[in-house]
């Protein structure tokens, strides 16, 4: 924990993060602002070719200046910047940050649980280059996981059968390339890509919306688990106590594409949060390839929408790693050409398992079964003309398959998507 890093030691750092309403920015912004006095302090070394042996000190002394009023001159609060200067002036934090602190110290004592810096060799590379990096990530797992070329992929929760089947073999192929393959860790195309770089046997990263004590979602615990034990790697910017918010996995987003040489997107409607990932791709001059889908189909219309704006369509991963840029492309074995139609009646069966009717109603059962045969999204009249029920009945019966968990209703058009 008395690891220096401009000026501060770890502790300091870590003790900064669990001020209330820090956030990375503001992290960012006081790291900028020490950093020119490493640079200004190596410029000097090169120029009279010797190591000052008190540059350390010197940039200690930088350290030691900030304070309020400087922290106010770098955008911070004024309750953030006297938080943080109280601390700075006593090394002290209230009673329920300090025992924060000290849980996350006995967290990194322990085996595969780890903090990154980003002045360390050890962090991601490409993720150094976007506009507000994190100034260290936590690492369940290992820091090898991301050392070769990564690819993000991305893409709805509430995913079609055919959208996880492309997301689980493309993560697949890529990551027996060598890829290591980057998502978010969420139910959907983001499991079902972890799960293809798990069968390849290859590093796959799952950047948390969370702090690394609340996994989540909790229904991808045991692959959470098995990402583990197969050299991958959970990342979080968070302190690891931080709880699930709606607000805190947009900005998560950007490490996905920012740690990428390209980001696919599977899958997604036009409101999609993986949008977010691409729109942060291509702020940071990442390549972003999309997967074309029907015509109408409420999944495809976010890809779709993206291809419009000038994403890559792609439709095999030969076709990504074309347009990667030099360095990263890797010699894969030539894949077939995948048919962007969803698959018909037979071939469904390869994609996804039979539908659960235990315990269903018989209504709901017959229902269920036309949602694993249309494999698209179908609105209320679309489902009154297929199945001639009344509107009571099919509104009754369209509840139980939500209920159980195969159907789900995305803005408005119901398709079979089951949580396993």
């Amino acid at each position: 924990m008395n690891t220096s890093h401009h000026g501060f030691s770890q502790r300091d750092w870590l003790a900064l993060s669990l001020l209330p309403s820090i956030g990375a920015k503001r992290l960012a912004s006081l790291w900028t602002y020490l950093s020119a006095w490493s640079s200004s302090e190596e410029e000097e070394a090169s120029l009279f070719d010797t190591l000052n042996s008190n540059d350390d000190s010197e940039l200690e002394a930088a350290a030691k200046s900030v304070d309020a009023q400087v922290l106010r001159a770098l955008g911070w609060s004024e309750h953030v910047a006297k938080s943080a200067e109280r601390y700075l002036k006593y090394r002290t934090l209230p009673y329920d940050l300090e025992e924060r602190l000290n849980q996350t110290e006995r967290w990194l004592s322990e085996t595969d649980q780890s903090i990154v810096f980003r002045d360390e060799a050890t962090y991601p590379t490409l993720l150094k280059q976007i506009a507000v990096p994190p100034l260290f990530l936590f690492v369940k797992g290992s820091i090898e996981a991301w050392q070769q070329p990564c690819i993000g992929v991305v893409g709805a929760r509430n995913a079609s059968g055919y959208g996880r089947k492309l997301a689980q073999e493309w993560s697949e192929r890529l990551a027996s390339g060598g890829y290591a393959v980057c998502s978010g860790g969420a139910k959907g195309i983001d499991a079902y890509a972890h799960q293809g770089a798990l069968a390849a046997r290859g590093n796959t990263v799952v950047v948390m919306g969370t702090g690394l004590l609340n996994w989540y979602p909790r229904q991808n615990y045991a692959l959470f688990e098995r990402i583990i034990e197969q050299g991958g790697a959970l990342v979080s910017e968070y302190p690891l106590t931080t709880h699930p918010k709606p607000n805190l996995f947009p900005p998560r987003n950007r490490i996905i594409s920012g740690m990428s040489h390209g980001v696919l997107v599977v899958e997604a409607s036009e409101k999609s949060g993986s949008l977010i990932s691409a729109r942060y791709a291509l702020e940071e001059n990442r390549e972003v390839f999309a997967i074309p889908g029907r015509v109408g189909d409420p999944q495809s219309s976010g890809t779709n929408h993206l291809i419009r704006q000038g994403a890559t369509l792609v439709r095999s991963t030969d076709d990504m790693l074309e347009e990667l840029p030099r360095e990263a492309r890797k010699t894969t074995a030539s894949q077939e050409t995948v048919c962007v139609s969803p698959p018909d009646t037979a071939a469904s069966q390869l994609i996804s398992p039979m539908p659960q009717s235990e315990g269903l109603s018989a209504p709901a059962s017959s229902l269920l079964q036309l949602f694993w045969q249309e494999r698209i999204g179908l609105d209320f009249d679309a489902l009154i003309r297929k199945t001639g029920m009344g509107a009571s009945d099919l509104a009754q019966t369209l509840m139980e398959l939500e209920l159980s968990g195969q159907v789900v209703n995305a803005q408005g058009h119901y398709q079979y998507a089951p949580t396993t």
